[in-house]
């Protein structure tokens, strides 16, 4: 637990909590005086992003890019926030708690003077994580799309179709953030802060928006590379069928000649001298005549 000197000399309290030390609702009911509802909130890592006030205490859930990427492609985990008038508590697990000493280094910077003050500057720093991610997806995308270029192949494919999973998750994530600190800019608790906390609290909205933007454009052109390459794969494999169709039609007329001469009984040419040759330009003058058919008909 750190201590921050607040406005008027009144002191308040920021405590990063490891929620996967703790399993049960009511340790968070008594430790934190959190209501059952926040509590469940709390405990829930698939939560959504959004905001609760019941005129006393804010809970603020967020989402940030996990620590780690799982099944190669990044994925996003939510953070907890419970604020009152003297504490501010930040519920964390191993893939979000890289985000704290982020937070501490960009307050020393700041004027956190309040439990509020701390929260958007905490909530600014997140939604400014998603950037550098987004950079280097982009950056990636860029690779990707050189190496697809020059050869369209099933790994590649692969990393499209990981990359534009690892979008649609920061996307999402990005969007829920932004609905949520709309949303707690309408709540009552916002009224009773000061012009330069409802200015820090803009610039995270803000934040939040350019990294939401900045993921659904991403987002839209992998998924207009994926849909061209996935195009591309169809025309190649329709080409190959086509030309695999040609030639089995033609193979089917050398295999009815030589099947048909191959009979034991009398046939045209059979005693002619020199009738191989007769029956060889015969089938090439079919094969090239029935290629010119298929040829122009496929």
């Amino acid at each position: 637990m750190q201590m921050y000197l607040g406005e008027e000399g009144k002191k308040y309290y920021w405590r990063v909590v490891d929620v996967s030390n703790i399993t049960d609702v009511q340790t968070l009911e008594t430790k934190f005086d959190l209501t059952e509802e926040m509590a469940k909130y709390v405990l829930d890592s698939n939560e959504r992003a959004r905001v609760e006030y019941d005129g006393k205490n804010l809970l603020v859930v967020i989402h940030v890019p996990a620590f780690t990427q799982s099944n190669g492609h990044y994925e996003t985990r939510s953070i907890k926030f419970f604020v009152n008038s003297e504490s501010i508590f930040m519920f964390v697990t191993y893939d979000t708690n890289y985000i704290v000493p982020k937070i501490e280094k960009y307050i020393q910077a700041e004027e956190a003077n309040s439990p509020m003050m701390l929260l958007f500057l905490s909530l600014f720093v997140i939604a400014d994580s998603f950037l550098p991610i987004l950079d280097k997806l982009n950056e990636e995308r860029l690779h990707l799309n050189r190496r697809l270029r020059m050869n369209t192949n099933n790994q590649g494919i692969w990393d499209l179709s990981d990359l534009e999973v690892g979008l649609i998750y920061l996307g999402a994530a990005t969007r829920q953030n932004v609905v949520a600190i709309r949303q707690m800019r309408i709540t009552s608790a916002i009224k009773k802060c000061n012009e330069a906390e409802k200015e820090e609290l803009e610039d995270a909205y803000i934040e939040a928006k350019q990294a939401s933007e900045m993921a659904d454009m991403s987002a839209s052109i992998v998924e207009q590379m994926s849909g061209m390459y996935n195009n591309l794969i169809n025309i190649k494999l329709n080409e190959t069928m086509r030309i695999m169709t040609i030639w089995s039609l033609l193979m089917t007329i050398p295999t009815v000649i030589s099947g048909f001469f191959g009979m034991n009984v009398d046939l045209p040419l059979a005693k002619v001298q020199g009738g191989w040759i007769i029956i060889s330009v015969i089938t090439a003058v079919l094969l090239w005549a029935m290629w010119k058919f298929i040829w122009n008909k496929l």
